[in-house]
């Protein structure tokens, strides 16, 4: 009888998000685990920068690039002119 187990189905074909997802990461991929940047908006500018610099010294352009974009939307965001 289908209605036996109503949740079965629709429980297996859901995506799985959490840790359960990055179990499933393939093995040797780089994980890139930032944590949360706190504090004002002058502060989260300075912690971006640093964590770029701290990037391109590890030779990761990517995520180099990456928080230098974070840290761009910062500034803009301490100057009043968060426009594209």
């Amino acid at each position: 009888m289908p209605f036996d187990n109503p949740a079965g189905d629709r429980a297996r074909r859901q995506p799985r998000f959490g840790k359960a997802a990055q179990r499933q990461s393939v093995q040797g991929a780089p994980t890139r685990a930032q944590p949360k940047v706190n504090g004002s908006a002058q502060q989260k500018h300075a912690q971006w920068r640093a964590r770029a610099g701290g990037a391109e010294r590890s030779g990761d352009a990517v995520e180099a690039e990456t928080c230098r974009q974070h840290a761009e939307h910062w500034f803009r965001v301490t100057h009043g002119r968060n426009d594209p």
